[in-house]
């Protein structure tokens, strides 16, 4: 029976977890070991859904003390520079995988020359609105959305929420990694210390310290699908600029940008591979993307998973894992679910995990991080803006996997939905909705249909004015975040189940 938990890394994946585990299962003795002077990745950060309905739907925590301590702003989507139109909209809600009953097609194939105002989110995003405005004045807070927050506050906010429920966090610098024939014997600190558990997380980021290190897991290189390596980031104090209340990702060279909206900062980074072109390079062309960027970071990465997350009696949480570049924000979505599932896995069989639900585990997570790639790679296959080395490359050799299925699919039907039963994966975290706006939103090619009629068309421009005319009165980002942090605000914790 699994007692104690020691988990190795204090970053958001490790008091994540440690939440997780401590919430759920109370009785457990949850410590986090980790070493301030490694510190966490100080830079802004895009999520999904998959956060707010982890920190305040599974974990119950209040959405006004998140707000007014972490002052995150809003993300209902990604707005792409991407493909052959000046941008589109992928927003958190049914833009393409969904179907008007007064009109005979699915919205897909009314979305040929003009992606815009498809839904809600996407008609605010479009006027810089975060919210609906209510009868009252008050925001419409929908689950549509996700955050844009900055990781050092975050983390700091975590750790709080992990000590108000008992969570022992010990700031200390591992020396050794001991081992036996269970896995990881203990952790010998520096002080000559040796801390002991009966399972240990690794939440030791690239290094994967325990699951890769230690235990010498094989790890399987996403390369022949994702080329990126390098990011430079960097960002600015805001100004003048409008809060934009989504993520954009826009075509570079040899990569692409990546901008996340803080209430006083802009932040901005640029992922590319070095295999064409140099740092010195990706830097001088980011500075003149972004003349106003401060001082610089380089980060290194190499994508893929570790064939197995769980083995022996260490778990890889976050990158100590896998890891994607960050072009779908999936880094904390793949936390909160992996946490999430190990807190059930050990409620349901009483903290005595067995070999099956090991196994079990170890195909879900698997699965997950190939279909991440899949998803990912069809961004860069079908991106036809540039006419570089680079996106030559990615459009004639990148490998979509089992995503190969669904362009096919779409290819000869068009953004039908019919094949969503049987193309993905029950687990995908994108779902068809995802794959069409990728599809539609870079104009793919697929088998001519016949052309929506004049009727079809008055009645689709009627639901995209609708739209429009929500979204010209909504709330910006700022008078959106002074509304939810005021103690008197009424949150529906309903819309997080």
């Amino acid at each position: 029976m699994i007692r104690d938990v020691l988990v190795l890394g204090g970053g958001s994946a490790g008091f994540l977890a440690a939440l997780a585990l401590k919430v759920k299962l109370p009785e457990l003795g949850v410590t986090v070991v980790r070493s301030k002077e490694i510190g966490v990745i100080g830079v802004g950060e895009a999520t999904t859904v998959a956060l707010p309905r982890f920190l305040h739907g599974y974990l119950g925590f209040d959405p006004g003390d998140f707000y007014r301590r972490v002052e995150t702003t809003w993300k209902l989507g990604i707005r792409f520079l991407w493909g052959r139109r000046p941008h589109f909209d992928y927003t958190f809600g049914y833009q393409l995988d969904w179907k008007w009953s007064n009109l005979p097609r699915c919205n897909g194939y009314y979305c040929a020359d003009d992606f815009s105002y498809v839904d809600v989110p996407s008609a605010l995003m479009s006027h810089d609105r975060a919210f609906v405005r209510l009868p009252d004045g008050t925001p419409h807070v929908t689950i549509n959305h996700a955050y844009h927050i900055e990781n050092e506050k975050f983390v700091g906010w975590l750790e709080a929420k992990a000590e108000e429920l008992g969570v022992v966090a010990r700031d200390e610098v591992v020396a050794e990694v001991l081992r036996d024939e269970t896995g990881v014997a203990g952790l010998r600190l520096a002080t000559g210390e040796t801390c002991r558990a009966d399972l240990y997380l690794d939440c030791s980021g690239f290094r994967s310290a325990l699951l890769g290190g230690a235990l010498g897991e094989p790890y399987t290189s996403f390369k022949t699908t994702l080329f990126n390596n390098r990011a430079v980031t960097g960002g600015w104090a805001r100004t003048t600029e409008p809060t934009r209340p989504y993520t954009t990702a826009e075509s570079m060279a040899a990569g692409w940008c990546w901008q996340i909206d803080h209430l006083d900062r802009i932040n901005r980074g640029y992922v590319y591979s070095s295999d064409f072109i140099t740092d010195e390079e990706a830097e001088r062309e980011f500075r003149a993307k972004n003349p106003k960027v401060g001082s610089t970071r380089l980060i290194k990465f190499v994508t893929g998973r570790h064939h197995r997350s769980w083995v022996k009696n260490v778990v890889g949480i976050g990158n100590a894992a896998g890891f994607v570049e960050p072009l779908e924000s999936t880094g904390l979505a793949v936390i909160c679910d992996e946490s999430r599932l190990l807190a059930e896995l050990l409620l349901e069989c009483d903290r005595t995990p067995t070999p099956s639900l090991i196994d079990g585990y170890n195909r879900i997570y698997a699965r997950e991080w190939d279909n991440i790639r899949d998803f990912l790679g069809v961004h860069f296959k079908f991106n036809t803006r540039y006419d570089t080395p680079y996106w030559r490359a990615c459009r004639e050799t990148a490998d979509i996997g089992h995503a190969r299925a669904v362009v096919d699919f779409y290819q000869e039907n068009g953004p039908s939905l019919y094949g969503k039963s049987n193309l993905l994966h029950n687990n995908d975290i994108f779902g068809m909705e995802g794959y069409l706006c990728l599809l539609v939103g870079q104009q793919v090619p697929y088998r001519a249909r016949p052309a929506p009629t004049a009727q079809e068309l008055r009645l689709w421009d009627g639901i995209k004015a609708e739209n429009r005319v929500k979204a010209l009165t909504g709330l910006t980002v700022e008078e959106s975040f002074r509304a939810v942090t005021a103690p008197t605000f009424a949150w529906n914790m309903d819309i997080y189940k």
